[in-house]
Formats: structure tokens, C-alpha cells, sequence
């Protein structure tokens, strides 16, 4: 088109006027595209800002997690160590009881040789 305006009075004839239809036509084009492309980039512009804020929220749950699992983790080694320690005491007494035990039980078995060997000794007194 020209940019001069046209004299009073002129007729816009056939291909002037598709030319101009046209011109209008392609500008609205552009102008609905360009509302969609900017509609479209702040949806983009949205949805990155949720998957950020998902993300975020995803790491700090994981980072309670593992926290609460290192907690865990702690509390069964204390209480492993614990069931350790009582265990270590605990075959301490049974071993210091046995111990003392054999003792007795050796102790007896003397006595019994001794009575055995003193009913011996009788027996052949008096049987001479």
C-alpha cells in the first residue's frame, strides 16, 4: 500500500482493496499469534515454577528422611551395643558360675575318693 492517503472521493477498487484486506488480515494473524505465543510462554513460565517448587518440597522431604533414618540408624547401634555389653556380662556370670561349679564338682569328687578309699581301707582291716 501506498502511504500516501488517497485523494477525496477514490474508490478503493478490487486489488487495492484484497491488498488492504489482506494487510489487515495478516496483522490480526500476527497479533492472535503473538497473544497465544505469550500465553504460551507464561504456562511454560507457570509450570517451571511449580516443577521448582515441587523439587524444592521433594528435597526437603528427603533431607527429613534421611535425617530420620540417620536417627534410627543411631538408636539401633545404641541399642546393639547395649544388647552387646549385657550379653558380654551376662556369659561373664554364667561362665564364673560354671567355674565355681567345677570347683564344687572337684571338690566332691575328692570327697567321694576319700570316703571310697577310707570304706576300702575298712573293709580290708576288717577282713584280715
Amino acid at each position: 500500500l501506498n502511504s500516501e492517503p488517497a485523494p477525496p472521493g477514490t474508490m478503493l477498487n478490487g486489488p487495492l482493496l484484497e491488498k488492504l484486506g489482506g494487510t489487515v488480515r495478516k496483522l490480526l494473524d500476527d497479533k492472535d499469534t503473538t497473544a497465544r505465543d505469550n500465553a504460551s510462554l507464561q504456562q511454560l513460565a507457570d509450570a517451571q515454577t511449580k516443577i521448582a517448587e515441587l523439587e524444592a518440597e521433594k528435597e526437603k522431604k528427603e533431607a527429613a528422611f534421611e535425617k530420620q533414618l540417620a536417627e534410627m540408624a543411631a538408636k539401633l547401634e545404641a541399642e546393639k551395643q547395649a544388647k552387646a555389653a549385657e550379653t558380654q556380662k551376662l556369659t561373664r556370670a554364667l561362665e564364673e558360675s560354671v567355674s565355681a561349679h567345677q570347683v564344687e564338682l572337684e571338690e566332691a569328687h575328692g570327697k567321694v575318693a576319700e570316703l571310697e578309699a577310707t570304706a576300702t581301707s575298712s573293709n580290708g582291716k576288717n577282713g584280715h
